[in-house]
């Protein structure tokens, strides 16, 4: 059989030093009461209870309770009374610690904003009715305080243990949590400044260093400034300090009746002193919470974009560059702070700059902005001027300084360099590389749509290669291979870039020349022959010409090449036809 044993044994050094601590800070913060000899303006109990609840766990409650029994018995009060008080204080504790683990993050509760406002509602104002309730009905039948200052009695109860639980928390919690944290000297340096200040402008508002008279202005607000400054250049901790301290010398003054809170009725300069206190602390841990979380998210951002495979540039509502990464470093060639704050047009070419609606939405920091696919070509620029193709995928995004736009780019300079290569062999003769038989007709095509809406002519040309079977059959077919590869290169020779060369067939190819008439059409075909003639290689080749023109001969592909097939056919017929054959039948005696 197994037995189950408590862990409190365990845990009572713990608890009793607790309770100890718990003891000592009750007695000095009964010489903070006002109305009541139980009523403080802040218990720093229920902040030292509600922490060590988050912290250690409900486990430490016996430590809690003892503290805060002994504390009661030992301030003129009877030992009911004083069980029902301890009692209300742990419940208090326990309630607060469960619902701030609940719904608040627990002692993460000061890392986001909303949560800091959980906190403030669960453990500030909900779980201390359960002290104020318990405390002041205990006083009431135990004879210590009457029926009709119930009321004022329960509120600065319910108020100081309120402010307690949102000043003192908050502060050991982060201290605790966070010890951790190194200080450089110069960040020491600052924080000690900022909380002297603090500490400077609580003795002028709160214990009338210089304006000792003029109480009837808002001056309690001058400490707003240092809380800001704190909370965004520190963080919860030592914003937490900061209201600490501030909270300090506010109680103080207004004991000794200094300060925008002193009034002729105590109750009142005690209520208004415990709002402040809860106010300036609930704002300045909300404000240090969400700072602090603007600047985790923007950490995180950074992180991502820097571990980004692709180069990243961040572009602002004004089109500047406000981030990049390393790899848009690497890419386009500049260091980051010759980037930052520039316009984005320094990486655009200059003779894209305005003009080029694919450009400037691609780099433009519009809503309407929208990722871009790999079928637009854009074009970056490097420092060196050198200019590449990219492709850019946008992704507008909301930040604190309003809609900006991310811009990934990729350097699409292989792919492109793949896809030119596929293009042409898929459009090129892999023999002679020559266009191939699908772009001719794509040519023919549009040269006829482009000359259909005028009247100008353009030629096709179409050249048959005498005696290619005797070639292949009497040198074998890589010598007719050479033969074919020697009649592309006069073609490109004698062609003008406009011009375009194909190889039809087997033994034939077409040249299509724009802008060309009959009788110039003519001419490149003699120059071709002739430039055939030149070459000495073996075997000895030559061509047949046929020469058909739009519109004359025809207006379709079909009859285009029809009609030149003819005037080829009659070129054969001609008597050019016997001297190719002799120059075949040398080679034939030759071999």
């Amino acid at each position: 059989m197994y037995m189950v044993r408590s862990r409190f044994p365990r845990d009572a050094p713990a608890a009793a030093l607790l309770g100890a601590v718990y003891f000592v800070a009750g007695k000095l913060g009964l010489k903070l009461a006002m109305v009541h000899a139980s009523a403080t303006a802040v218990w720093p109990c229920t902040g030292i209870a509600l922490a060590a609840f988050l912290i250690l766990g409900y486990r430490i409650w016996p430590g809690i309770w003892l503290g805060a029994f002994v504390l009661n018995l030992t301030t003129a009060g009877s030992a009911a009374t004083s069980v029902a008080i301890a009692t209300g204080n742990t419940l208090e504790g326990v309630l607060g610690a469960y619902l701030v683990n609940r719904y608040a993050r627990g002692r993460n509760a000061f890392h986001r904003a909303q949560d800091t406002f959980k906190f403030a509602f669960f453990a500030g104002m909900l779980s201390t009715v359960i002290s104020a309730s318990f405390g002041v009905t205990a006083l009431w039948l135990g004879g210590f305080a009457n029926l009709r200052n119930y009321g004022p009695i329960w509120s600065t109860w319910w108020l100081g243990d309120a402010a307690s639980a949102v000043v003192a928390t908050p502060l050991l919690i982060l201290w605790i949590s966070d010890h951790h944290v190194r200080w450089s000297w110069v960040r020491f340096s600052e924080f000690a400044a900022l909380m002297c200040g603090v500490f400077l402008v609580g003795r002028i508002v709160f214990d009338g260093l210089l304006f000792a008279t003029v109480t009837h202005y808002p001056l309690e607000y001058l400490g707003v400034p240092f809380l800001i400054w704190t909370a965004f250049r520190f963080g919860g901790r030592e914003t937490a300090s900061a209201i600490c301290i501030l909270s300090g010398v506010a109680i103080w003054g207004t004991l000794h009746g200094h300060g925008p809170f002193v009034t002729s009725s105590p109750n009142d300069s005690l209520l208004m002193l415990q709002l402040f206190m809860a106010i300036f602390a609930v704002m300045g841990l909300v404000l240090a919470a969400a700072v602090a979380e603007r600047k985790r998210v923007a950490e995180r951002f950074g992180i991502a974009v820097e571990s980004a495979p692709n180069a990243m540039v961040l572009v602002d509502r004004r089109g500047r560059i406000a981030l990049v990464n390393s790899q848009a470093v690497i890419m386009f060639g500049y260091g980051r702070e010759e980037l930052n704050g520039q316009p984005v047009e320094m990486l655009i070419p200059e003779r894209f700059r305005g003009g080029h609606p694919g450009h400037r939405m691609a780099f433009s920091s519009s809503p309407r902005a929208r990722p871009m696919g790999a079928g637009r070509d854009l074009y970056a620029v490097r420092k060196d001027g050198s200019e590449f193709p990219v492709e850019i995928g946008l992704n507008p995004i909301e930040t604190e300084d309003g809609l900006q736009v991310m811009s990934a780019i990729v350097d699409i300079t292989e792919r492109k360099r793949a896809e030119e290569q596929i293009r042409r062999l898929a459009l090129a003769d892999p023999l002679t590389g020559l266009a191939n038989y699908r772009r001719l007709l794509d040519a023919l095509d549009s040269e006829i749509k482009r000359y259909g809406r005028s009247a100008r002519s353009f030629a096709v040309l179409l050249l048959d290669l005498d005696g290619l079977k005797m070639i292949n059959d009497a040198h074998g077919h890589l010598l007719g291979s050479r033969a074919l590869c020697r009649v592309a290169n006069v073609l490109r020779t004698h062609c003008r870039e406009i011009d375009i060369a194909a190889r039809y067939g087997g033994d034939e190819f077409v040249v299509v020349l724009p802008e060309t008439e009959f009788e110039a059409a003519q001419h490149v075909a003699q120059r071709i022959s002739e430039g055939l003639k030149d070459d000495w290689e073996e075997p000895p080749v030559s061509v047949s010409v046929g020469t058909a023109m739009f519109p004359q001969d025809g207006q379709t592909i079909e009859a285009l090449l029809t009609a030149a097939d003819r005037a080829l056919y009659r070129e054969k017929r001609s008597p050019k036809r016997p001297q190719s054959t002799r120059s075949i039948r040398h080679l034939d005696n030759k071999r």
